[in-house]
């Protein structure tokens, strides 16, 4: 049964009132404390410019007051040597926020402790204090979901990165790589000293090679001008992706790596029905290859049991699972299999917000908190009647939800 798909496009400042200080402002002024917010004054006080005073040659308190060995305000009268505040003026050795101003270690950020997961991005950003270039980091982030402050990392330029030229292969004419066909489809302008993305893509049981580029979706969106898209079949279409495939993945990558200006650090596999069971297998077995897995209409594999206390994984990924709330091929307990399993493996929690632009019923995706910094998990339970009304296929919102999320590393 052939899939049909038709993607579109989607989609503070506390100030110091540092009039004579009194007390335990010595020497040394009031040091303060690190409170969230913009960065502080650092320090600079008004040192030296407070104006001979009231308080006479010696102050008001004799030599030893209460404000130190030359009396409450110093030796030339109510604002000391050094102004209002002592030797470093109204804010002290440390201003209001220590050594990286008022926001602390931290700055207060955008993320926010949860925000509305809207997909893309990974956590807030802020410029305030010494640690604030990622803001308090957050589960989600106010309006961008993602990572929860999660840090890019550089592009890792694979060995293709210079190459020119390379073949790419077509659906007519295939490459081959452990007797499996695929082809490749090169960005817009692909430059090969530029590393791109790369984005697999496992077309379902039953179906040709080119299904994947022509009804995936990543053809219409983003993707075409920004990633390599690959585009492999399975050792059987009658069969589908198994097991007996998974050895496969690795001579595909390392083909795809090494004649292509790949970005190592953003690979990126998605599939349907057991292109979906196979890429939901790659984002455990071959996790340290790929950064994210958008698993879809999947189904157990026995030689792959959804267990996260006993699969060795080689490393986590961000895991968008989609499935359909209706599945009358697979049935609709197994999407939740995938999920739960995700779920565990990024140790998230069992709450869930909603992911801003796909809260219809067509598409109706959640995204978990409280999983690894980095590594959420979405669920998608839709009612897009794809694949000849089954319910069981790649929806229309796939290829612009996914892409959101892959694009936003």
């Amino acid at each position: 049964m052939r899939a049909t798909s038709d993607p579109s496009p989607i989609a503070p400042r506390c100030t110091w009132l540092g009039a004579a200080l009194l007390g335990a402002c010595a020497l040394l002024g009031c040091a303060g404390s690190e409170d969230n917010g913009s960065p502080g004054s650092a320090g600079s006080g008004s040192a030296g410019t407070g104006a001979p005073g009231s308080a006479g040659t010696v102050g008001a308190a004799g030599t030893s007051a209460a404000g130190g060995t030359t009396g409450t305000a110093g030796t030339i009268g109510a604002a000391g040597t050094s102004a209002s505040a002592g030797t470093t003026g109204a804010a002290g050795v440390t201003a209001m926020g220590g050594n990286s101003g008022a926001a602390g270690d931290g700055g207060s950020g955008t993320a926010g402790a949860a925000g509305s997961s809207t997909v893309g991005g990974r956590g807030g950003s802020s410029t305030a204090g010494r640690g604030g270039a990622t803001g308090v980091a957050g589960a989600g982030g106010t309006g961008t979901g993602g990572g929860g402050g999660a840090t890019k990392p550089p592009p890792n330029p694979s060995a293709g990165c210079g190459k020119a030229n390379p073949q790419t292969g077509t659906s007519g004419s295939p490459l081959m790589v452990s007797s499996h066909k695929y082809y490749v489809k090169l960005p817009t302008g692909y430059d090969a000293n530029k590393p791109y993305p790369v984005l697999f893509m496992f077309n379902p049981t039953g179906n040709p090679i080119t299904w994947a580029e022509q009804n995936a979706g990543y053809e219409s969106n983003g993707a075409k001008a920004a990633a390599i898209r690959v585009y492999p079949d399975p050792l059987s279409e009658a069969s589908g992706w198994g097991a007996s495939d998974v050895s496969f993945f690795a001579p595909l990558y390392d083909a795809i790596t090494n004649a292509f200006c790949v970005d190592k650090a953003r690979a990126f596999a998605a599939g349907e029905s057991s292109g979906g069971d196979f890429s939901s297998i790659l984002g455990c077995e071959h996790a340290n290859k790929l950064r994210a897995v958008a698993p879809c209409a999947t189904k157990d594999v026995g030689q792959y049991p959804l267990n996260a206390t006993t699969r060795k994984c080689t490393g986590q990924v961000t895991a968008i699972v989609i499935h359909g709330k209706n599945d009358n091929v697979v049935g609709p307990a197994n999407g939740p299999k995938t999920r739960d399993f995700y779920v565990a493996l990024n140790h998230c929690g069992t709450t869930t917000q909603p992911v801003t632009g796909y809260t219809d019923t067509m598409s109706n995706c959640v995204q978990y908190q409280g999983c690894d910094a980095g590594f959420p998990v979405y669920w998608c339970l839709h009612t897009d009647p794809n694949y000849s009304g089954t319910n069981h296929g790649w929806p229309a919102f796939a290829a612009n939800m996914t892409w959101s999320v892959f694009s936003s590393y």
